[in-house]
């Protein structure tokens, strides 16, 4: 069954079914059927949920790695704001890298069709 690319709740099931489905992979869920909503947000909440401890872990380890990098540095003096801060920008910097790329795959399936 080919999905209806311009309906939005599809487009929003298709999204959370390829980004946070089973497998990782960032090309469109374009033939369903699609799974329901309850399980497709328990698993993009559970994935957001690891996306944001690898980027306060990876932040966290930024800060406290004694480094001379001017970025390494702003961050270390920043304290825990700039470690937070620095986590939800690789956390949604990500988000947003991985979108474009399912978005990009919409276009052109609805230029195929």
């Amino acid at each position: 069954m080919r999905l209806d690319l311009h309906h939005r709740p599809t487009l929003v099931k298709s999204w959370l079914a390829t980004l946070h489905g089973p497998q990782v992979t960032v090309r469109p869920v374009l033939d369903g059927p699609l799974p329901g909503w309850a399980p497709l947000v328990r698993t993009a909440v559970a994935w957001h949920v690891a996306y944001a401890l690898v980027a306060y872990a990876g932040a966290l380890s930024v800060a406290r790695s004694g480094s001379s990098n001017p970025i390494a540095t702003a961050i270390q003096h920043g304290g825990i704001a700039a470690v937070l801060v620095t986590a939800l920008a690789v956390w949604w910097g990500g988000v947003a890298l991985s979108t474009g790329l399912w978005w990009t795959g919409i276009r052109r399936a609805r230029a195929q069709r």
